[in-house]
């Protein structure tokens, strides 16, 4: 089974960039930051751009899904199930096999994690009108208390100063007591009572949209992007769908 192979992982406030491309080591080398921050390259940023464009089209290829000049897609990703809805202007049958197809694996997951990276500029500031740091901090809080207990926080009722799961455990203590370091609780037991004064809102959640024709992946909601047809700004770097070696 083909897959898109890029591995990605991302938390706000604790955060990392932690990818391998297959055949192209460090394209997200970036720079270190006292805040524990890695930078990217608008350089890294359309390359891997180029690698996955070519991976889809790998992928539609070997599937055999041919799209024409005029079509125009736009995927949406959830951020917690990573699941991947299609619409645009092909028939149904083929959105439903694209949608097939790019929900295999962690191609969805992995779409997510590039778009996300692309949406901030050299300084890790978010740059694209869909995402913001709250969105982020949900985001993060979410995959944090998740992965630490297996729970997930949209379910659980704030009680008397904690969090009770609909099976009745105690979310923060639990979370207390499989946190892998003091600060990460801290950081992220704060968070999560911010929340309880507000409720989760869904508006808050960081599904994630990202265009795709036929010059590949194109960046929404920003001035500068990384598609083939948005990357004027970027001198010198500019690289087609099928530049990358996959």
């Amino acid at each position: 089974m083909w897959r898109i192979i890029i591995i990605g992982f991302y938390s706000a406030g604790f955060a990392r960039y932690d990818y391998a491309l297959r055949n192209y080591k460090d394209v997200y080398t970036g720079a270190s930051r006292s805040t524990g921050y890695i930078r990217n390259t608008d350089k890294e940023k359309q390359y891997a751009r180029s690698v996955v464009n070519q991976q889809i089209s790998n992928l539609f290829s070997k599937n055999g899904i041919s799209l024409s000049k005029q079509a125009d897609l736009t995927f949406s990703i959830d951020p917690y199930t990573y699941q991947l809805t299609v619409s645009g202007n092909a028939d149904r049958d083929t959105l439903s096999q694209i949608e097939k197809l790019l929900n295999e694996g962690d191609n969805a997951k992995n779409i997510w994690t590039h778009a996300w990276i692309c949406m901030h500029d050299s300084d890790n500031e978010i740059v694209n009108s869909q995402a913001n740091r709250t969105k982020a901090n949900q985001y993060s809080l979410w995959h944090e208390v998740y992965e630490t207990t297996g729970y997930d926080a949209r379910n659980a009722t704030y009680r008397n100063g904690t969090f009770i799961a609909e099976d009745g455990t105690d979310l923060l203590a639990l979370f207390k007591e499989k946190a892998k370091n003091g600060a990460g609780y801290e950081l992220y037991s704060n968070r999560w009572l911010e929340y309880a004064k507000n409720g989760w809102k869904k508006e808050n959640d960081l599904v994630l949209k990202i265009g795709f024709d036929s010059s590949g992946l194109y960046d929404i909601g920003q001035e500068r992007g990384y598609g083939a047809t948005q990357n004027m700004w970027m001198k010198g770097i500019s690289q087609s769908i099928f530049e990358a070696s996959v």
